[in-house]
């Protein structure tokens, strides 16, 4: 099974970009610092048992899309060392951790679930494309996933507890090679095709 390293390497390759470190390894001082910082955002914000409200008739997605902006949002007020921002641009990362004392950028991909099950093999999808990431953080680059649990509970959801993830280049990874198209690709492409 590959890594998150050999992940990296791999994509550059195929995007045909220049061989660069994407993925260091966490240094234990910020590792702790990280998670001293979230556990006391955590206990001031009263994040972990808090309602979140859900609109309406709401798809699985945008549910777990509405928990990570409520738990952002609860917990960025509360952090002293770092500050969570959004991540500019589409893909991968959606959120970046901030550094107060050095402006260090952390990749940090929010995730949302109703059922932490370690037996669970089911895809959480990290990255695709690397051109995001090239042109947002320098090295070194570590990576972090947070992980929202959630139950629902009526029309609300409450937030269980709230899980860190600090991605090793050792990560083991499931790579699955994709191809797409978009309308424009299909408007352009040179195969043949008929609209009815």
């Amino acid at each position: 099974m590959p890594t998150f390293e050999d992940y990296y390497r791999d994509l550059l390759v195929w995007e045909g970009e220049a061989p660069q470190r994407l993925m260091d390894q966490w240094p234990l001082g910020l590792r702790s610092a990280i998670e001293e910082d979230f556990v006391l955002s955590a206990a001031q914000s009263g994040i972990c048992g808090a309602f979140c409200p859900i609109r309406a008739g709401s798809t699985n997605q945008s549910v777990g899309n509405q928990v990570e902006e409520y738990v952002v949002g609860a917990l960025e007020p509360h952090l002293t060392g770092f500050r969570l921002r959004r991540c500019p641009g589409s893909g991968y990362p959606d959120k970046m951790l901030v550094h107060i004392s050095n402006g260090l950028k952390i990749p940090l991909e929010m995730k949302a679930t109703g059922d932490w099950n370690p037996s669970d093999s089911n895809r959480r999808v990290l990255t695709s494309s690397s051109t995001k990431l090239r042109s947002v953080f320098v090295s070194p680059v570590y990576h972090l996933m947070a992980t929202a649990i959630y139950a629902v509970v009526g029309s609300s959801v409450r937030i269980d507890r709230i899980r860190l993830d600090f991605l090793e280049p050792s990560t083991r990874v499931n790579v699955r090679l994709e191809a797409s198209v978009s309308h424009r690709l299909l408007n352009i492409a040179d195969h043949h095709s008929r609209s009815l």
